[in-house]
């Protein structure tokens, strides 16, 4: 008889252990698969939709690497090249857009008249030496405020070559204490050929409207740039 209640109490003990251990499975894969979600709803949220770009240490939104050369998108006709002599063609046209990346990799667009400003465009190279002389020029015009208050200055970096001096272009501008926006070429100089570039430095005004009120090439003493900015601004002398 007792053996009897012995065996009864080993066989409800080995239930009731099974059951504990069924349980206990059961526990175990619902935590895993709450862990499993929440990790996959933190993976989604830290994937997001949005493109950005990481350039050095800071994100980017919708921007690209940080390159000397960068992507260029052209739209409008481009303008033809500035004669050595005589009247200049461009003058009185619409200037082209230009889409593209700052050297930092940032997002940057030439749009003229979009802005209801007047813009001044600068291509400068790096490893010429008119473009080191002019730079300082405009640094001055501009410190003195000789600059119209509705116009936009952007440097395009053009012509780079990795084999020239004061390479790369983007220490080069810091070095030179550029102040202005800018604006980087593609390898083929794409948005120096939009605008009829045919030497450096190269000035391009425009007038609020977005049509180009006088180009030149070389050196430009500061009475002159402001001479002309003022004509694109609508400013008078």
């Amino acid at each position: 008889m007792a053996q009897n209640q012995r065996k009864k109490k080993q066989k409800k003990a080995g239930v009731s252990s099974a059951r504990d251990n069924g349980n206990l499975k059961v526990i175990l894969y619902i935590v895993l698969v709450v862990v499993g979600i929440a990790g996959a709803v933190s993976i989604g949220t830290a994937g997001g939709t949005t493109k950005t770009t990481t350039v050095s240490g800071v994100t980017v939104p919708g921007g690209v690497a940080a390159a000397e050369f960068q992507k260029v998108t052209t739209t409008g006709d481009a303008l033809p090249q500035l004669p050595e002599s005589g009247d200049d063609p461009a003058v009185g046209k619409a200037a082209p857009t230009l889409t593209g990346y700052d050297l930092a990799g940032r997002p940057a667009t030439i749009d003229p008249g979009s802005d209801g400003k007047a813009t001044m465009l600068v291509y400068l190279a790096h490893w010429c030496p008119h473009c080191n002389y002019e730079i300082p020029v405009l640094n001055e015009w501009k410190e003195k405020g000789l600059m119209p208050p509705n116009l936009r200055v952007v440097g395009v970096t053009t012509g780079s070559r990795e084999d020239q001096a004061n390479w790369p272009p983007s220490k080069w501008l810091v070095a030179k204490k550029w102040t202005f926006d800018q604006f980087a070429d593609s390898e083929k100089q794409e948005a120096a050929a939009a605008y009829g570039v045919g030497g450096y430095p190269f000035l391009v005004f425009i007038d609020p409207a977005g049509n180009v009120t006088s180009r030149t090439s070389g050196e430009v003493p500061v009475e002159e740039i402001t001479t002309r900015a003022n004509a694109a601004a609508g400013v008078k002398n």
